[in-house]
């Protein structure tokens, strides 16, 4: 993204710069998306609804890399909508690190950009959900200890974020590494409300580990000076493009929110609130220009002229 998008932006980031993909101009000659995408579809869109549904009605703050089409998609689905919550990413790479007091200060204007700042939670009344794959739990135990101890700091108390800053963990269904299947019991995690979405180990695998990704990684050392420019357009990170503007332009067809809204249904969503508003916003959204429904995805090519 060209320049950071306010916070009630479907795809506002905390983070490293990366391209819009809600705007075609920008994003230069874009291959197919990948041929997994078609196939991983439904699984994914089952996932985000058993997010959507977890999350209640809180702001969404996605972490990392892993979710990425999952954002994307989403994106798409809100283009034109209006919810009362945020959507956010906080693209940091935590995965298997322990943040020393100098790491977690730089970390503090990430989460304040991801509308994840004390004071304000407190002062707006928000509540807020972290979503990620979830390997063991770590990078949501190393966030929440942080947050707690800014709050501490800030004469707020430790207790204003465990009751406001919620996880949603996208865990692999049938085989699992043994620490996920108790991410959310670790000490640091203690009386944070914190819920499991199982996903199919096919879209589990593709999201933590084989798919393609739009943003490079952004470890702790990098925190304190970030990148000004966007990353080099290497095949991969290309690929990854294609297939988040693919994903965009997909969630704003008006079957595909039909679709999108039977996946709520199952997942439960009749019985939260902020859900059935937003399907209710669906059907009363007009179809976007260009976007009929038909039985293919849209394509992400474009051409810099």
């Amino acid at each position: 993204m060209n320049a950071p998008h306010p916070l009630h932006h479907p795809l506002h980031s905390a983070g490293p710069p990366v391209w819009d993909v809600t705007c075609a101009d920008g994003l230069g000659t874009l291959p197919a998306s990948p041929d997994a995408l078609e196939a991983f579809l439904p699984d994914l869109r089952s996932a985000l609804a058993g997010v959507l549904v977890a999350a209640g009605g809180a702001d969404l703050v996605f972490v990392g890399r892993s979710p990425e089409p999952l954002r994307a998609y989403l994106g798409g689905l809100l283009w034109g909508v209006g919810v009362p919550w945020r959507v956010s990413g906080l693209n940091v790479s935590l995965l298997n690190a322990t943040l020393n007091a100098g790491q977690a200060r730089t970390l503090r204007p990430l989460l304040a950009g991801a509308g994840l700042h004390p004071r304000e939670l407190v002062r707006s009344g928000r509540r807020a959900a972290l979503v990620d794959v979830v390997a063991s739990g770590g990078t949501f135990a190393e966030l929440h200890r942080t947050l707690r101890d800014w709050a501490h700091g800030e004469g707020l108390g430790r207790r204003c974020v465990t009751r406001r800053v919620q996880l949603v963990g996208l865990l692999r269904g049938g085989y699992a590494r043994p620490t996920a299947q108790r991410w959310n019991a670790q000490p640091e995690l203690r009386g944070v409300q914190a819920r499991s979405v199982l996903t199919g180990a096919a879209l589990w695998s593709w999201l933590a580990e084989e798919g393609e990704k739009v943003a490079p990684r952004f470890p702790a050392d990098a925190w304190a000076q970030r990148p000004d420019g966007l990353p080099t357009r290497e095949p991969e990170r290309l690929a990854a493009l294609a297939q988040a503007r693919t994903l965009f332009l997909l969630g704003q067809r008006r079957g595909e929110r039909e679709a999108m809204t039977a996946a709520l249904n199952a997942a439960g969503g009749q019985r939260v609130a902020a859900v059935r508003a937003l399907c209710g916003a669906w059907r009363g959204a007009a179809q976007p220009a260009g976007r009929a429904a038909t039985g293919r995805l849209p394509t992400a090519r474009r051409t810099l002229g």
